[in-house]
């Protein structure tokens, strides 16, 4: 498998060919500079951010371009994951809508509204970001109020009882362990972290969970299988217990 920065290398080009002067600036975030990347399961993380919207047009290039991504690079194919926004959407928020475009792991290429939902990732790539192209993040991306980020990841704990209904696969429920143990620590420290760092901390908040916690991080870093034995009841337990702990320890929680 070649290396993420020999994938990065080839992106950056993609990237600057293809969308020539409407690309500002893109940015790798996630693990590969949280830290704790793990090349056989951990996804490429980046923003693109544009001059304007992208719309169906520039949907069907992007689509092209992945596409000779994933025939160039088939180790990486489907862990590419690359959310398109234009500058005015992140500095309209909250405010008027505006489109986005996104391609994750299981989520084909497609067009969104850029919701509060987004700034979590935004304001994560302005105090983190590392550029691949165009000036530093922060002198790019308006800074996103604390308030804000809040409100979004609070908007997300609230949903993760009933997304979890439907992650029955263990690496679904590994992941739904994964992403609430960083959104807790989000919240109560301010700083984004790795999966792994997040679960090593979450442990002594909820040390009955520990167990569970444990087997979420081996299962997502030493190469779990779908195939193996999941466990639904204890995730779904743990979602519920944590959103809920957070929710009341938080004045605007509900």
């Amino acid at each position: 498998m070649p290396p993420p920065d020999t994938v990065l290398s080839d992106l950056h080009e993609a990237w600057r060919r293809t969308l020539a002067d409407r690309l500002l600036g893109l940015y790798l975030h996630g693990s590969l500079v949280a830290g704790d990347f793990d090349v056989n399961r951990s996804d490429i993380d980046l923003l693109a951010v544009l001059t304007d919207d992208p719309d169906e047009k520039l949907l069907d290039v992007l689509a092209g371009l992945h596409a000779d991504l994933d025939r160039r690079h088939p180790r990486w194919a489907g862990r590419i994951e690359v959310e398109y926004v234009s500058l005015d959407a992140i500095r309209a928020l909250p405010g008027r809508e505006h489109l986005i475009a996104r391609i994750s792991p299981g989520e084909s290429l497609h067009l969104l509204p850029a919701t509060t939902h987004r700034v979590v990732t935004w304001a994560a790539v302005h105090d983190y970001g590392r550029p691949l192209l165009g000036p530093p993040a922060d002198e790019l991306l308006p800074t996103v109020e604390p308030d804000l980020v809040r409100a979004a990841l609070l908007d997300h704990v609230r949903d993760w009882p009933t997304w979890v209904l439907e992650m029955t696969p263990p690496g679904a429920q590994s992941y739904a362990v994964l992403t609430l143990c960083r959104a807790f620590q989000r919240l109560r420290n301010g700083r984004q972290l790795s999966k792994r760092q997040a679960a090593d901390q979450t442990i002594a908040a909820f040390p009955r969970r520990a167990d569970l916690i444990v087997w979420a991080r081996d299962w997502w870093y030493d190469s779990g299988q779908d195939t193996d034995p999941g466990r639904v009841d204890e995730v779904q337990a743990f979602v519920h217990e944590v959103s809920a702990a957070i929710l009341v320890a938080e004045p605007d929680g509900r």
